[in-house]
């Protein structure tokens, strides 16, 4: 018994991918650790960092290039989003030295100061 397809009516299937849309979560974790540096914000920080691994897993793997691409790699959000926490954090390692912060630790010294005079001298 002889094959039913006929070979003249098969056509060859071609892959196409579909374009990609912008996604939003792709332009917040874009701009979102721009945000958490300027406002010293550790939370804003920290979501800026799960949004841009987010952004990151879910980016296609087969992606097509468009002439309109201006989105950061996904790779470079994530590194932008880890300089946001270390901006945020940067005190913790190199604490600051303003004048009001000298301040208080003069008044606070002080204070100690008067305390423990004080107490030396009610014990007596």
């Amino acid at each position: 018994m002889s094959s039913k397809k006929r070979e003249d009516l098969v056509i060859p299937y071609h892959h196409v991918p579909i374009k990609t849309k912008p996604e939003a979560s792709a332009m917040i974790a874009q701009t979102l650790p721009m945000a958490a540096m300027f406002m010293r914000n550790k939370l804003l920080s920290w979501s800026s960092l799960f949004l841009a691994v987010q952004a990151y897993l879910n980016e296609p793997v087969y992606k097509v290039k468009s002439e309109s691409s201006a989105d950061q790699p996904p790779l470079l959000r994530i590194v932008f989003a880890l300089v946001s926490l270390a901006t945020c954090y940067i005190d913790l390692i190199i604490p600051s030295t303003s004048a009001t912060a000298k301040k208080a630790s003069n008044l606070a010294s002080m204070v100690s100061e008067t305390v423990s005079t004080i107490a030396s001298s009610a014990t007596e």
